[in-house]
């Protein structure tokens, strides 16, 4: 059977190679492309792009990766001193995210990916989360990865469903979360200090927004637990591509 062609957003840096230092390089952590390889996706990796509209005729699914804070004036905000932005980035993945809703291209949105969804279809973000207990500020790298925190998951969602429990604990890599869900979305799990990290769409669109990063849980045991969510979008792509064969898309 043929693997459904997933397409993961991309990060815009600026890092040393031989040709020298500082260079521009579109960039996706590999732990990105492995579960949903192992759900049985075939991975591709979107740069900015003014083609949307191709690139999403031709795929099956997409991902919506982390990365850096989507620019504040998105959603009526002002700009954080010291931050960098990439609007090249943001209005690529808000089109992507309203392209996918329009055609029911199974979505899988993650922390900056939820944020992005959030914002393009006309919600807001918490610009700054205050420290609590479970949300502190922005740590060293090895202390960020570590980082855990409970969530509870609605009775009756699709995350609750797929996990199996209403209750998780899941990494904690973000310093932003939703204020106003958008219309269409609804929150479907919470930390205990009231932040959200899920939300789920109002109808039978196949789209998971996630405020943690399941790909970067790599202990095996996290990683199992994670899986269910991968293997359920892989699916929903599997499904698509056959009701949207190829042929029906273009050379691919």
């Amino acid at each position: 059977m043929t693997r459904p062609l997933i397409g993961i957003t991309t990060w815009r840096r600026f890092i040393d190679t031989d040709l020298g230092a500082g260079r521009a390089a579109h960039t996706l952590g590999t732990e990105y492309a492995a579960p949903i390889e192992a759900a049985g996706g075939a991975v591709v990796l979107l740069p900015p792009t003014a083609s949307v509209d191709e690139v999403l005729d031709r795929l099956d699914g997409l991902v919506l990766s982390g990365g850096e804070d989507v620019h504040p004036s998105r959603y009526g905000a002002e700009p954080q001193e010291g931050k960098n932005y990439d609007p090249s980035r943001d209005g690529f993945e808000i089109e992507l995210a309203l392209g996918a809703r329009r055609r029911g291209i199974p979505v899988l949105a993650i922390c900056r990916g939820l944020q992005v969804s959030n914002i393009a279809f006309g919600g807001s973000l918490v610009i700054d989360i205050p420290t609590t207990e479970h949300h502190q500020p922005v740590r060293a790298a090895d202390q960020q990865l570590a980082a855990r925190h409970p969530i509870v998951l609605a009775d009756g969602s699709r995350l609750a469903a797929l996990y199996g429990t209403r209750e998780r604990i899941v990494n904690t890599i973000h310093h932003q979360s939703i204020d106003v869900p958008a219309p269409g979305v609804h929150s479907v799990a919470w930390a205990p200090d009231g932040i959200v990290e899920a939300v789920e769409s109002d109808d039978d669109w196949p789209f998971w927004a996630v405020q943690w990063h399941p790909e970067k849980m790599i202990d095996p045991d996290e990683a199992a637990e994670e899986m269910p969510l991968f293997t359920a979008f892989v699916s929903a792509a599997r499904e698509r591509a056959a009701e949207h064969p190829a042929a029906e898309k273009g050379t691919r």
